[in-house]
């Protein structure tokens, strides 16, 4: 499984600083995380679209999810800030007092949801012929326009 985003992207996105508390690399905390947001794209997006086999989204991208045919450079941020708040920060954090770690946590959380879901509404790039070309057709935006009561 290739993960979504590097220690390289998390020192861009988040500083070099990240590195300075004893810990030398977050691939494994990057890897939980890619597979989180790869959840969260099936649950959220994919199993939303399916409910309904009018949908342009099940006539275009079709009946099985397959993680591969996404575009894994659209997911880098959110799983970044995921991999910060779920996985990094607790780790570094002795969850004692005041510390910077666990502040920051709801900070990256909170980053982490309105990261996922701007993605998912400019539209979710997923390659249904396997061609590593996204077409025009293959970006699927999911909008729910049923009002919930």
């Amino acid at each position: 499984m290739s993960n979504y985003a590097t220690n390289d992207d998390l020192m861009e996105l988040v500083g070099t600083e990240i590195f300075d508390h004893g810990v030398e690399d977050f691939g494994d905390e990057l890897a939980k995380a890619t597979s989180d947001v790869k959840r969260y794209i099936e649950v959220h997006w994919f199993n939303q679209s399916q409910r309904s086999s009018y949908s342009q989204i099940y006539k275009s991208v079709g009946a099985t999810f397959d993680d591969s045919l996404l575009t894994s450079s659209q997911w880098k941020h959110s799983t970044i800030y995921l991999a910060m708040y779920r996985y990094i920060l607790p780790r570094l954090s002795p969850f004692r007092g005041d510390d910077s770690f666990t502040n920051k946590i709801s900070f990256y959380k909170e980053r982490y949801f309105e990261e996922i879901k701007e993605e998912m509404a400019v539209g979710v790039e997923y390659d249904s012929n396997a061609d590593d070309v996204i077409q025009e057709s293959e970006i699927n935006r999911f909008n729910k326009t049923r009002v919930y009561r």
